[in-house]
């Protein structure tokens, strides 16, 4: 800054308060924008400002399919008679660009005013920048990255509004499966039926009104809540979607048609019943094959047996030692080193091994998990024990624990307690909370994270970016470790938005570092996806790529031969 504008922006107290005003706590463009406002009127007078206007304009991306153009008067003098303007144009990172028009109260700015305004208009900017980053990383976090519709935790909070409201009985929820859908990826390679995935998601949102939500859950799932009196009309066109799309001089026109489960919303009393009750009804609807609708009621309930069957089981499945643990890695990519395991509980049945999808809903519906997650504490503890006595190499290991615990007033003592019966370093053991209630209370996560921390006791958060794991987690709880979903990684060859995805996934990692915590890149298959990582800076992973998760013999055998480089 030269000396002109030291002298014209001297730090008097008004120029204090523009700079405490647009700089203030603001989470949404609209919050930041009456912020500069603020800032503006209390400098207007001494700029000779006469009106000033902000146009933003992003192009379209994954997370905003219709891009984004908007303007606001950001100052305006009542009666003022304006000057020729100044324009001004800023790129934002991520894409896109901010034109700000700058009217003088009378006649035209001298040099020195122009300099002076464009150093206040690009201090405004920054703010501006930073609000909307932020406000970028929550649609991300909030949005299915391959079709630009919510994803599952977003529609849950949807849900969450419409029962606060006493709204949810005005509508229905609605399970749907693209049918046939394999056949796309037939004629056309992945990437390509990602694409038209993509535009299939985005017609049916169309189909729905503003108030309403679609959300995909994933592969070619989706689930939708529309209000009562629009279902048949949405059903009619779901049924029968028309989707033509042309690639390499290889044109297609593909028509859709669906397997869907209804389940009118009237008495939920928490998001999860939406699922609940969708789920069900679809799951009747596959049994009577393709094409099928079947709508929700209390017979289908029947199918709550295979749930209470797995709950009656479970008591007796856990004092045999049914449940075991098996060990999936974490790498670190520079030197391929063993940096830890997460440890997955798997259940040895009639001797077949049942993956924790079958089991876990019901367990965490029920609160049983709880019992789940100590026992997983138990043997993880003890297999460290068991190695030390060996005098043999051991690893951090993660125990997931679910947010059922918070309910408990001792659970810091007793994973304290439990570690140190063992006797092993409390280092060694990381607490993995995962996001799988409905509703947050940071205050007593934060409060079991610091207590664990004081304890020499890690923590971290699974899945950043499926929703539940927002920006408000990450900045009101002191988390050593972000897992952070595969769904964020930019990891297609064939992406028009490539570069943009690189830059937000950069962004995502920049950020986590910079506030101190590790970061680990969850879901990685192959080696194209670990040199992405590498290059963008990840350093830990965990996924296919190394190893599948491990029975306890097998990974112990991992640990002693690694991996080569």
């Amino acid at each position: 800054m030269d000396n002109t504008i030291d002298k014209s922006i001297q730090m008097d107290s008004r120029m204090k308060e523009f700079f405490e005003c647009i700089g203030g706590d603001a989470d949404t463009q609209q919050q930041r924008i009456q912020c500069i406002r603020n800032g503006l009127a209390a400098i207007a007078d001494r700029l000779r400002l006469g009106k000033a206007e902000i146009t933003v304009d992003i192009p379209k991306n994954r997370f905003m399919p219709l891009g984004e153009r908007s303007s606001a008067v950001l100052y305006e003098e009542e009666g003022a008679e304006l000057g020729i303007p100044v324009d001004i144009e800023m790129k934002i990172r991520t894409g896109g660009t901010v034109y700000i028009k700058d009217y003088p109260y009378g006649s035209g700015y001298s040099e020195e005013e122009i300099q002076t305004h464009r150093f206040i208009f690009r201090e405004i900017f920054i703010q501006y920048n930073r609000t909307l980053a932020q406000c970028m990383l929550e649609k991300i976090m909030h949005t299915d990255i391959n079709t630009g519709v919510a994803n599952q935790d977003s529609l849950m909070y949807y849900a969450v509004n419409l029962i606060k409201n006493g709204r949810i009985g005005d509508y229905t929820g609605i399970f749907f499966n693209i049918h046939n859908f394999k056949y796309v990826n037939k004629v056309f390679d992945y990437s390509q039926g990602d694409v038209i995935l993509r535009n299939y998601a985005q017609m049916v949102k169309s189909y729905l009104d503003s108030d309403e939500e679609i959300a995909r859950l994933g592969g070619d799932n989706f689930v939708a809540i529309c209000r009562n009196e629009n279902v048949s009309d949405f059903i009619s066109k779901i049924k029968d979607v028309h989707i033509s799309h042309e690639y390499r001089s290889v044109k297609r026109e593909f028509q859709l048609g669906v397997t869907a489960g209804i389940a009118g919303l009237e008495g939920v009393a928490k998001p999860r019943e939406v699922m609940a009750r969708t789920s069900i009804a679809y799951q009747a609807a596959r049994k009577n094959g393709a094409g099928s609708i079947v709508v929700y009621t209390k017979e289908i309930q029947k199918h709550l047996m295979d749930d209470q069957e797995i709950l009656a089981a479970f008591p007796q499945a856990l004092a045999a030692g049914e449940f075991v643990v098996y060990y999936q890695p974490k790498v670190r990519i520079a030197d391929k080193s063993i940096y830890g395991a997460e440890a997955l509980v798997r259940w040895v049945r009639d001797g077949q091994v049942v993956t924790p999808a079958r089991f876990i809903p019901q367990l965490e519906r029920e609160g049983s998990v709880c019992r789940l997650d100590y026992y997983m504490l138990e043997q993880v503890c003890g297999f460290l024990k068991s190695r030390l006595d060996k005098g043999q190499k051991i690893v951090p290991v993660s125990v997931n624990f679910s947010r059922r615990h918070l309910e408990e007033s001792d659970l810091v003592e007793r994973i304290t307690g439990t570690i140190d019966r063992f006797g092993i370093d409390r280092s060694y053991i990381e607490i993995e909370l995962t996001e799988s209630e409905d509703y947050q209370n940071y205050e007593i996560m934060s409060s079991v994270i610091e207590r664990l921390k004081e304890r020499g006791i890690s923590t971290s958060i699974d899945d950043f970016g499926t929703g539940f794991s927002s920006l408000n987690m990450i900045k009101k709880v002191d988390l050593d470790t972000i897992k952070i979903d595969k769904s964020l990684i930019p990891f297609d060859d064939v992406n028009n938005n490539k570069h943009q995805d690189i830059v937000m996934f950069s962004s995502i990692i920049n950020l986590i570092g910079r506030l101190g915590k590790k970061s680990v890149a969850e879901g990685v298959e192959t080696t194209q996806q670990l040199d992405y990582l590498e290059k963008l800076g990840c350093d830990i992973v965990q996924g296919y790529v190394f190893d599948k998760p491990l029975p306890k013999d097998e990974f112990e055998h991992r640990l002693e031969s690694g991996y080569s480089l």
